[in-house]
């Protein structure tokens, strides 16, 4: 019997239709419009199956069959229908009708210690013959907390002086004195803080508490956060290819502080406890003083009703919300404070301008993914503005002439809009830019050409302070025109709508400069050629790609290498994302990128075996370069590998291939894969997850004896 298992992150002012969109998305089912739509939906696929539901960390009553949950529980028609939940609240269980409650104690001493044990070195234990003794002195003020014995020990890791553990001590033993419950928030969040307070520097300190501006448990795309950091100026390098290592390291740093932690594919997010975004919060907003210089209502729901104190507030996060307006303000409390204002993902028109106009301190305004149709010229008015972000709003087809008046910005992002006009002199009278991405969406929407190519590169070419650009080539036309950028520090680029060729040479690309130096992401997307073509034409590489993204190739059946080997091309390609290349018959080659770490393979509907050996790769090299090839063995760094939605895909690899670092695995919608891609003497020893759509799946494929033991 098949049973579903559906988890869902409920958090702090959960509503029934956020619930339906976790629980859709589990179980990979299309959003179905309104809260009754969803409900129907979600009830007609579990009401003949069998399911669990874990509802992790419930604050108030949520009526599961408002959500779509068949009832009765229990067992219906030999079905088995169970809901779990955990929460903080007794009386939640009460008004949920909990049948049976149990209560999950903190830790027994003998237990927490261990855990704190596993978190603090052995070697810093025995560096001193007091420090074990504070240790566990330690320990016991830490009340059996779980995360408060994984923060704190992650802090005390490099602590060998036994003044600083009486230092933690007597911090702990302050804490608890804050309330007379020793497990009250307040009393959590001042142990907590001690982590907080040991990050070495105030960057540290200042990019943790940006993690607060997204919802509560909300998966944070890596690059966002990155971009966020730059965007307040928090990390600020000479070149931008250092500023984003260094904002990528913090978040190593905050993560090895236990203060962030990887969640999802290994590439791309990040996740914090509740607890630990509380904690930001409560640090943010003055120790529970609630001084309002942050105002947090992330993902609160449209149907919140809710009043900003506007005078206060120096961060504003309102994003997710599906707000139309924002609330209104008085004269008297205009927001003379308000530097940063998040309201991505939301519903906000033009006419937002008549509001914004008003925040003439604004240094950092968010409105991607929302409904502007033009640039208003009240936004243009806001003279401090340094971070502008209008990404995703589809319908944005030019850049107005008054843009110019925005004369201190140093980022601007305008991915995937539809910007075809920008009038002359705009882009150079912009002296403090440091950032542009015009990366707009016209090869998928069908925009239609642009004219200010060429000037844009030119304008560009006069700022002072420029360090890096986005941007695309629609058509072979704005294709020819790259050369003219050669000079720019280009960091991301777009190729689409390469119409008029069956063979793509990618040693054109790399005849330019910025490919060579700065190019950090390629993407050629929408496009019909055949073959991508590598020619032995010169030693240059691509120097600095880590992305590549192969998207909407529909008649690509491969790329071949003419004297050339991967490992040459692309010695720091991290990422590859290859989806709707339908005729493509194998991806061989990649098994020898030597930095490629994450691997996504899509909607490939021939393709038949996706790693084979290198007598199928149909490349030229010299027998020294694919003797190279082969000494540095199969993946040699990759984590990641998700193949879904590839119907003829039979059998993963030959019985060379190894996968010796993968630790997430993802098989989905492969009806015809028939073997799991691993041998008992070459079992992936780090893998930590193996998704499958379904138990039929797993059952369903062959291995050798022992290997589903293992995993």
């Amino acid at each position: 019997m098949c049973l579903h298992v559906i988890f869902v992150t409920t958090s702090r002012g959960c509503s029934v239709q956020t619930i339906e969109e976790y629980i859709l998305k589990k179980l990979r089912i299309p959003e179905g419009g309104n809260v009754e739509c969803q409900r129907q939906i979600i009830y007609e696929f579990l009401k003949i199956r069998s399911f669990l539901i874990l509802l992790d960390d419930l604050w108030e009553q949520i009526d599961l069959q408002a959500v779509g949950v068949p009832y009765p529980l229990g067992i219906v028609n030999q079905l088995e229908r169970k809901v779990v939940l955990t929460t903080r609240l007794r009386k939640v269980c009460g008004e949920m009708e909990v049948s049976e409650v149990l209560k999950v104690a903190c830790l027994q001493e003998t237990d927490a210690w261990q855990l704190f044990k596993e978190k603090v070195s052995g070697e810093t234990l025995s560096s001193s013959p007091r420090i074990e003794t504070l240790a566990r002195e330690l320990v016991k003020e830490l009340k059996g907390l779980p995360l408060a014995l994984i923060v704190i020990g992650k802090a005390m890791y490099p602590k060998t002086d036994p003044i600083e553990w009486e230092y933690a001590i007597q911090h702990m033993h302050r804490s608890c004195c804050i309330k007379d419950n020793p497990l009250s928030l307040e009393n959590v969040f001042g142990q907590h803080k001690f982590s907080y307070d040991n990050l070495r520097n105030d960057t540290l300190k200042h990019c943790f508490l940006t993690c607060a501006l997204w919802p509560e448990d909300w998966e944070i795309i890596k690059a966002d956060l990155d971009q966020c950091c730059i965007g307040l100026v928090l990390v600020d390098e000479c070149d931008i290819r250092r500023s984003y290592t260094k904002a990528y390291s913090i978040i190593g740093d905050l993560r090895d502080a236990c203060l962030l932690e990887n969640w999802g594919n290994w590439y791309g997010f990040v996740k914090v406890h509740d607890v630990i975004r509380g904690m930001a919060l409560w640090i943010s907003c003055g120790y529970g003083d609630d001084n309002n210089k942050w105002f947090i209502r992330a993902e609160a729901g449209a149907e919140e009703s809710i009043s900003i104190p506007w005078s206060k507030p120096e961060y504003i996060s309102l994003m997710l919300n599906g707000m139309k307006k924002l609330p209104p303000f008085g004269f008297d409390h205009r927001p003379m404070k308000l530097t940063v204002l998040c309201l991505q993902h939301n519903y906000f028109d033009g006419s937002i301008a008549e509001t914004v106009k008003n925040f003439t301190s604004l240094t950092y305004l968010d409105l991607r993914t929302n409904l502007l149709k033009n640039i208003c010229e009240e936004l243009c008015s806001l003279a401090n503005l340094e971070y502008f972000d209008l990404s995703h709003n589809p319908n944005i087809c030019e850049l107005p002439h008054y843009f110019r008046n925005l004369t201190k910005l140093k980022f601007l992002y305008l991915l995937c809009t539809i910007i075809r006009r920008v009038p002359e002199e705009v882009i150079s009278n912009l002296k403090a830019l440091q950032v542009i991405d015009l990366r707009t969406c016209r090869a998928y929407v069908g925009g239609g050409p642009v004219n200010f190519i060429p000037n844009i590169f030119q304008e560009l070419g006069t700022l002072d302070h420029f360090k890096a650009a986005g941007i695309e080539a629609d058509g072979f036309d704005e294709y020819e025109t790259l050369r003219e950028a050669a000079k720019l520090p280009i960091r991301s680029l777009r190729l689409g709508s390469l119409k008029r060729t069956h063979e793509f040479g990618l040693s054109d690309i790399l005849s330019i400069k910025f490919a060579r130096r700065t190019l950090y992401e390629l993407d050629i997307i929408q496009s019909n050629m055949e073959q991508i073509i590598v020619r032995d034409e010169s030693s240059y590489h691509f120097g600095a790609l880590n992305k590549l993204l192969l998207w909407f190739l529909v008649n690509l059946r491969g790329l071949r290498w003419l004297g050339r080997s991967p490992t040459s091309i692309f010695p720091k390609l991290t990422c590859l994302d290859v989806n709707s290349c339908s005729k493509l018959e194998n991806l061989s080659w990649v098994m020898y990128v030597p930095c490629l770490e994450h691997l996504e393979v899509r909607f490939s509907n021939i393709m038949a075996e996706a790693f084979p050996g290198t007598e199928h790769h149909g490349e030229i090299m010299s027998m020294d370069q694919e003797s190279s090839m082969k000494s540095n063995g199969t993946f040699s760094c990759l984590k990641y590998l998700h193949l879904s939605d590839n119907p003829k895909l039979v059998t993963i690899y030959d019985d060379n291939v190894m996968f010796p670092f993968l630790e997430q695995l993802v098989l989905t919608k492969s009806p015809e894969l028939i073997r799991l891609p691993f041998r008992m003497h070459r079992l992936p020893l780090k893998l930590q997850e193996l998704q499958f759509y379904d138990v039929e799946c797993w059952d369903r494929l062959e291995c050798d004896e022992g290997v589903k033991y293992f995993l």
